[in-house]
Formats: structure tokens, sequence, C-alpha cells
């Protein structure tokens, strides 16, 4: 992933914000969209940003309310904390309006950050901070990196952020991680370690089960079972009711098709005799998949749970191994910096 330069950045800024039109080849076109959504909502990119900061209570009652947010998200947190204090960055984790429930990470980074009011508490959506990573993820659904001068307040152009949104298994998103870092930072592969982290937590989410239903797991790779990278869908009397991003994406669909979706639809069998094993799409492709609870035979091997860094490492492995040890191809590949994998693969 290529870092953004800062004076095409400002031209861009020039041009959007003296109203001389739209720039459509300087900027990007999530950013673009960010910013115009921003101006129609009246935000004065040269004012400081209105920041209602919340009384301690308020952020206990907070903290109460996503207590299971925070919870599930915990192990992600420690990971990238490390991580984060490396590049002189913080981690964030928020709620479904962009509200700071955790910042960890660097404590010098910490203290200026929360100049800006990166701190637990602070509403970070875009209508109230502008274009930045939190808030264009949120109304994106998507991730999102915010450089510097694409931020729209210019108060918050010393940060580069990157951040993915936490989806749940009926598609609603519940939350954003994010780490933010001085725009000065060497950044690139930031954001395929959020990526990667909130992947974990989205399959944390299936792990107790749903009242009534069945949950298959299945992967083209048997070794990627019980993986956070295993496709997941939730069934109930044949239809789909709930998944992760991993399976919709493996069997071609979206968030729109659950309650609507049959297994005749994806599979090349029914609702009676789907069962663990051999399973084979509508589209030729084959899988192995095994529901909760049942044996999958001989045919498999189920993965144990993996760490982030587990994840990162057979990620970095697989990359180098389809681009011939490429470093500079894997590494553009899975979004990440060279300087990530070599400082990886010291330890394989």
């Amino acid at each position: 992933m290529s870092a953004a330069d800062p004076s095409q950045i400002q031209k861009a800024r020039e041009v959007f914000f003296a109203r001389k039109g739209l720039p459509v080849d300087q900027i990007g076109h999530s950013i673009l969209r960010s910013w115009i959504r921003c101006a129609d909502m009246g935000l004065d990119e040269r004012a400081p940003p209105a920041i209602d900061a919340p009384s301690a209570s308020e952020i206990r009652l907070l903290h109460e309310k996503h207590e299971a947010l925070r919870r599930i998200s915990r192990p992600e947190l420690d990971a990238l904390y490390s991580e984060a204090r490396e590049i002189s960055g913080i981690v964030i984790l928020t709620n479904a309006r962009g509200e700071i429930l955790d910042a960890v990470g660097d404590p010098g980074f910490a203290d200026k950050a929360a100049q800006v009011a990166l701190r637990p508490g602070i509403l970070w959506s875009e209508d109230g901070t502008g274009t930045n990573a939190i808030g264009t993820a949120l109304a994106e659904r998507r991730a999102v990196v915010v450089n510097g001068g694409e931020h729209y307040f210019q108060s918050h152009q010393v940060l580069t952020c990157s951040a993915t949104p936490i989806i749940d298994p009926r598609g609603a998103t519940i939350g954003v991680l994010d780490i933010s870092v001085p725009a000065s930072q060497q950044s690139g592969h930031v954001l395929g370690m959020v990526r990667m982290a909130v992947e974990q937590i989205e399959h944390r989410l299936f792990r107790n089960g749903f009242d009534g239903c069945r949950t298959l797991r299945f992967q083209t790779d048997p070794n990627l079972l019980g993986a956070a990278r295993e496709g997941i869908l939730v069934l109930k009397d044949g239809i789909v009711v709930a998944a992760n991003r991993r399976g919709l994406s493996l069997v071609g669909r979206t968030w729109e098709g659950l309650d609507q979706l049959h297994v005749e639809d994806i599979f090349d069998t029914n609702a009676a005799h789907l069962a663990s094993g051999r399973l084979k799409g509508q589209d030729g492709r084959e899988f192995f998949a095994q529901f909760e609870g049942e044996s999958t035979g001989p045919i498999l091997s189920t993965a144990p749970q993996q760490s982030l860094e587990d994840i990162e490492l057979s990620s970095i492995r697989q990359a180098l191994e389809a681009h011939g040890g490429n470093v500079s191809a894997a590494a553009r590949h899975l979004g990440i910096h060279r300087s990530t994998i070599y400082r990886r693969i010291q330890g394989i």
C-alpha cells in the first residue's frame, strides 16, 4: 500500500475547500465522499471541532453498556498494544456510534492524542468529528485509512488512522477497531494488522452458537477450519440467518441475502442431506465443511484457535509462496509494509 502524497492531499484540499471543483484525481474516493458529507452537514474545516467531554460517571456507564464488546475484543487490543507502541501509536475500540471505549498504546503519543480528543467517551462519528478513519469506516462500512491532511478538520492533520468496522453475524456494525499514529510515521502495514484483528473478533462472535440453528464452518482448505479465516453460515430450517464476511465471500453473497438464502442456492444438496465432510458448491467448487458438534471423520483436520500472530505468520507464508518469495509482491498482496514481513520472517 503506497503512502499518501501530502502535496497531492494539500492540492485536493485547496480545490475542494475553495469550492473550485471536486479533486477526483488527487484524493481517494472514500475520502472525497466523506468530505462531501461533512460539507453538506455544514462543518467548518478551519474551526476546532466541538468536543463534548463526558464525565467519569458517563464513561463508566458507557463501559458497562458495552462490556460484552470490550471483553470479546480484549485479546486483540492486548495483541496490538505492543505493535502500537513500536510505531508510537494507540489502539482504539469504539462502539457503533463511534464513541471511544478503550485507547491503549504508546504513552507519549497517547498524551498528544488526548489533546485532539482520542480518549474514552469522545464521539468520533463524521457528523461531530469530520472525516476520520473511525467515522468514515462507520459511514462506508469498510476498512479506511485517513492520512494527515485527508482529515476534514485541520487540527486532526497530525494523525494518520487506520480503521475497520466490526460486523456482527447478522450484518450489523457493532464497533470499530482503529490504530492511530503520528502523521509523520510510516504506517503502510497497519491496516493489514487491523483487518486481521477484526477478523478474529468477528470469528469469536460465533463461539456460543445460536438457539435452534446449525452452524456450518467451511473452507476450500481443510486446514483453515477452526481458524478465523474459515467461512461460517448459520442455518435455520435450511435458510441462512447469520454469517461471517468470509462465509459470504466464499459463496458470493452479501448480508442482504440473510433470511432468504436457501442451502440449495449455495450447495449441491438440500438441507436434509447437508452434513460435515466434503461439500460441493453450485458453482462446482469443493469445500470442506463441519457442523458444530459433528465429527468430520478422517478426511478433515481442524486447526486450533489461532492467535493474531499465528494468523499473520500464516498469511505471510502463503503470500510469499504464492509470489515465489518476492517480498515486495507479497507485501502488496497483504496490504502491509515490506518491513513487517522482514521482521516476521526472522522468527519463521
